[in-house]
């Protein structure tokens, strides 16, 4: 008899455990839910803005950066950045000219908070110095180009559905055999995600 009654005590345990879900099975249960996530898919954007140049030619003037990327996580974005700077300067018959620092990068954009994000990459570019003077005080034009890397952070102002506006601050170095250059600045962006 209490045989019995243990054998039965241990079939109703096993009658109403609860089976555990399979995981292919909720994954494909939430597979037609739309997400509400702010980025998604592809994103893209662009940022313009002052900046400044230091090193190689020392100028002010502005920056155009384009970005593409793809969503990794809902905090994290895989980057591709193309962009450039151009600074002028007088040169010595004091008539104003450009130098410029294009660049090519590829990092990850991350939101620690909704609105505020931090952008870290590392690629390569040139710097084409228009009448820059050498040693020997002659005037020339040289091109410089080498491995390179960016670091970023800004908050995102104003949100309305995929696009969204925002405010971000930049530096992005350059190391040539010359020497090291950075362009630094404040950028109002627009992106679409």
């Amino acid at each position: 008899m209490r045989a019995a009654a243990v054998l039965l005590v241990i079939l109703a345990s096993v009658a109403h455990a609860e089976p555990t879900p399979d995981p292919a099975a909720t994954r494909a249960g939430d597979a037609n839910l739309e997400s509400i996530e702010h980025r998604r898919g592809i994103v893209f954007g662009g940022a313009l803005g002052p900046s400044v140049t230091i090193g190689g030619g020392t100028g002010t003037g502005g920056n155009l950066a384009l970005k593409l990327g793809h969503v990794a996580t809902p905090k994290t974005v895989l980057m591709m950045i193309l962009g450039g700077s151009a600074q002028f300067h007088r040169d010595l018959n004091m008539n104003l000219v450009a130098n410029n620092l294009t660049y090519a990068l590829v990092g990850v954009q991350y939101w620690p908070g909704p609105s505020l994000w931090l952008n870290l990459s590392a690629g390569a570019g040139t710097y084409h110095c228009n009448q820059c003077v050498d040693e020997a005080s002659i005037p020339q034009y040289t091109k410089r180009a080498g491995p390179g890397g960016g670091v970023g952070a800004g908050v995102d102002l104003v949100r309305f559905r995929g696009v969204v506006l925002g405010l971000e601050v930049y530096s992005v170095g350059l190391i040539t055999r010359e020497g090291f250059i950075m362009t630094s600045g404040m950028s109002l962006g627009l992106a679409f995600d």
